[in-house]
Parts: structure tokens; sequence; C-alpha cells
């Protein structure tokens, strides 16, 4: 008779504090691509670091909950949940950069310099994947008084710069760049659109959400993880020779425009 072994164990809970005093210059994103800043002329994007980023996110959006409506976690209650969150969904997994969005302060009438714009929002480049050559903005969260302003634009707009550019003009050379959101989520399907992703279809019951979370569906009952709903994920992309042919010009015209 086969014996198999299996010691797989769950692993040991995030210290709440983790990483909160490590200097920035001692922090390791652990990403797999080279990471620099990205930057427009309205806009700084920052990789993420707790010691200079977690006060910031937790203020932020324990103002306003509501922009993590459709995101898969629920809402931060302090600081160590932020600080849990950086390191188990952004730092550990080696697929995933998370940028702080830095701009010009809300109704500013003059040039601002960098070093004194203000924290808008968080996005990332998520499902990274070296061998595959394709890399997603996600978790775009962008803070209530930058909504309809220049910031969701160029903030998506430099991330989609670093996916798919050649590397001659300071891209990776991706082949995908995909966006993926819930089928509730309205609006971020129609910015995805006015960016220039093409619509290819929904994948259904991808994920569980956490409880209170709205998800497609109920989930199912009487097994692990019954008490939250389920996610069918929407899917759109655009690829390099898209890009190279039409999105690029668009994207940039849309940023110049803002």
């Amino acid at each position: 008779m086969t014996t198999y072994i299996n010691n797989y164990a769950q692993p040991s809970p995030t210290p709440k504090d983790i990483h909160l005093t490590t200097p920035p210059e001692e922090y390791d994103l652990n990403y797999v691509f080279d990471v620099k800043k990205l930057k427009s002329d309205k806009v700084e994007l920052r990789p993420i670091i707790p010691s200079l980023h977690a006060q910031l996110i937790l203020d932020a959006y324990s103002r306003s909950p509501e922009v993590l409506r459709w995101l898969g976690f629920a809402p931060f209650r302090d600081l160590g949940d932020v600080l849990v969150w950086i390191e188990n969904t952004c730092r550990r997994a080696s697929d995933t950069l998370m940028l702080a969005i830095f701009t010009q302060p809300p109704n500013s009438t003059s040039p601002v310099s960098p070093k004194d714009y203000v924290f808008a929002g968080i996005i990332g480049m998520i499902a990274s994947n070296y061998q595959a050559m394709i890399c997603e903005p996600g978790y775009i969260m962008i803070l209530p008084e930058f909504h309809r302003t220049h910031v969701q634009t160029h903030a998506t707009g430099l991330v989609m710069h670093r996916i798919l550019d050649h590397p001659s003009r300071g891209g990776l050379g991706l082949r995908r760049c995909q966006w993926i959101t819930t089928t509730l989520n309205i609006a971020s399907q129609n910015a995805a659109k006015r960016l220039g992703y093409t619509y290819e279809g929904v994948l259904r019951c991808m994920r569980v959400l956490p409880p209170g979370k709205e998800g497609a569906r109920e989930d199912r009952q009487d097994v692990r993880q019954s008490d939250g709903q389920v996610r069918d994920d929407w899917y759109a992309s655009v690829t390099w020779y898209e890009w190279e042919e039409r999105v690029r010009d668009h994207v940039d015209r849309l940023m110049n425009r803002q």
C-alpha cells in the first residue's frame, strides 16, 4: 500500500508590528522585476515601505473605507492590520509590488514640488509572471478627494508604460497587461475600456470573499469558508502589439489632457 507524506502546516500568524521600524534602506521589496520610482508631470508612484507609509494608509482608509468596497480584504481596524496586509499580500508575494500614489494637494492653483506632494491612494503591479511576461495594475484605491481628477489616469498610465514599454524606453517589455475586477464593479470596467483594454470575458467563482464583502452569489454551504460570498472575475487586457500600434498613444493623450 502506498504511503503519502504531507507535513503541510498553516504558517504562524504574522506579527502585528512587522517591519514598522525597518529603515527604508533595509526594507526588501521582494519583487520579481526591477523596481524604480515612476513619475509623470503630476504624479509619483513610490514603492510602499511600512515605516514610511503604513500610518498614511491607515489614516486615509479609516476616513474613506468605501474605497475598499470591491477589494477582497476587510477594512483596516488598526496599524497592525495595515502592517500585516503589507507583509502578507504585498511583500511576501514576489509577484506583487505596491505603490503609493503621491500628487499635488487638491485644488492647487500653482505647480507644486514633488517633495510637497500628498498621498492620493495606492496602485499595485500584481500577478507579475516572469516566465509568461505578464502583469496587471491592481489594488487601485484612489481616495475620494482625488476622484474625477488626473490621479487614476496618470497612475494607471505610468504602470501600463512600465509593463508594456520596450526596455529601451524604460519599460519591462512584457507581453500582456491585464485588468481584472469583480463583475459588480462597473466603474472599474469602464475605466479599463477608457484606457484601451479589450474585454475578454468572465471567470466564474474565482475567489471566496471575507464575510461582509459583496459577491456575485452566496458561497457553498457546509464547507470550509462558507460564511463569505463568491466573486466572479471580469477580464480585459492590452497586448504588447496593441500597445505599440495604438494604445500607447491613446493613453498618452489621456494623460496629457488631465
